[in-house]
């Protein structure tokens, strides 16, 4: 994983769109002191992605914890 480490007091802002033959629309656009993101795609039973990370080590530890929950992690699989 990719880190990008800034002074104190750094913000990001990330924003996300989601494309689709029908148009582009933002689905997320916030503003933190730090962020994990990730992108990917599944192809031939292969993962390609990139991933970006910033902010305290802390922070995004909690990030990470809360990304890889048991609660999302049952959500998934409910939703197969």
């Amino acid at each position: 994983m990719a880190s990008h480490a800034r002074g104190s007091g750094a913000r990001y802002r990330i924003v996300c769109y989601e494309r689709s033959a029908s148009g582009e629309r933002v689905v997320m656009d916030e503003l933190g002191e730090g962020f994990i993101a990730a992108v990917g795609t599944i192809s031939a039973g292969r993962l390609r992605g990139e991933l970006l990370s910033a902010g305290s080590e802390g922070l995004q530890a909690h990030l990470a914890l809360r990304i890889a929950s048991e609660e999302q992690l049952a959500r998934f699989i409910a939703g197969r």
